[in-house]
């Protein structure tokens, strides 16, 4: 394996972390702490898309385009979550009840289904211990404001685990001194 360059980027497992919009961002080779909360862990491929097409100007002296513009743009980040509890699958699909528990016997949980009108906003952190390109380092992806997005569909897998594929989608966020960083960004040690 002489050819094979001492550092490739890796994409492993992505530990998520949610809290309200607004909390403070931690440092990238630190553990979130004060709201943050963990939401899980990723399985399979994460992505993140940067969406937004080019609308190309034209005139009427040239046979193509003269300028580019981007109308649009926005942040999606895709991933699996798998270690599903009934707490988080209530903050994905943005529940508009909370999980009910009852001591029963038998103990139970109850995630009511209904979503409601508006979806709950949230800030997102997915945080890798491998996602610097500069070697075996930290980083993570920090989107500042944004909803789940999508129509989530539980699956069980054949060793018994619950996953979801997810959807975040970013959500303009004015609050940010930099306004390069509205729709989120991605921070490396």
């Amino acid at each position: 394996m002489a050819n094979n360059k001492p550092f490739d980027r890796l994409i492993g497992p992505l530990t998520l972390y949610l809290a309200p919009v607004g909390e403070a961002v931690p440092v990238v080779n630190t553990t979130p702490a004060g709201n943050w909360i963990v939401l899980g862990a990723t399985d399979g491929e994460q992505s993140m898309t940067h969406g937004g097409e080019n609308t190309y100007l034209r005139d009427n002296d040239h046979t193509g385009p003269v300028k580019a513009v981007r109308p649009e743009e926005d942040t999606m980040f895709n991933f699996t979550l798998v270690g599903l509890t009934l707490e988080n699958y209530a903050k994905i699909i943005s529940a508009a009840s909370e999980v009910a528990s009852d001591a029963g016997p038998p103990s139970t949980k109850t995630l009511p289904l209904k979503k409601g009108y508006y979806p709950s906003e949230y800030a997102l952190i997915a945080k890798g211990a491998v996602l610097s390109p500069y070697g075996q380092f930290p980083g993570m992806y920090v989107i500042p404001r944004g909803v789940f997005d999508g129509e989530p569909e539980p699956m069980w897998t054949k060793d018994e685990g619950a996953a979801l594929e997810v959807n975040f989608h970013s959500l303009a966020d004015d609050t940010q001194g930099d306004t390069d960083k509205a729709y989120g960004w991605l921070v490396v040690h």
